[in-house]
């Protein structure tokens, strides 16, 4: 596999897989959430410790975090719980623009 020598950010599914293959260590897991671009500030997606199979501390003790892709982040992780919120309200047109699905 060739190193990435584009200066293009990495895709929100990139990020996505960085940060589970890094939480949940040597286990390659996957997971999806779906969240309506109304959600408002502090609206609960997930629980990633309870999906990963961790704890709120497990969790903490690998220094799990979140990488925005762009200058906005959209979601906040407390590593303490697991808890996955929304940062920020969600535009689809300014992440997506035009393009269909917008994933």
């Amino acid at each position: 596999m060739k190193p990435r020598k584009s200066k293009e950010p990495l895709s929100g599914r990139d990020v996505a897989l960085i940060l589970l293959l890094c939480v949940s260590g040597m286990r390659a897991e996957t997971a999806r959430y779906s969240v309506p671009e109304e959600a408002e500030r502090g609206s609960f997606v997930a629980n990633i410790a309870k999906d990963l199979g961790l704890t709120g501390e497990e969790l903490l003790t690998r220094k799990a975090r979140l990488l925005p892709e762009g200058e906005k982040q959209y979601f906040q992780l407390n590593p303490h719980t697991g808890d996955l919120v929304v940062r920020e309200q969600m535009d689809r047109e300014e992440l997506c623009g035009q393009s269909e699905p917008c994933l």
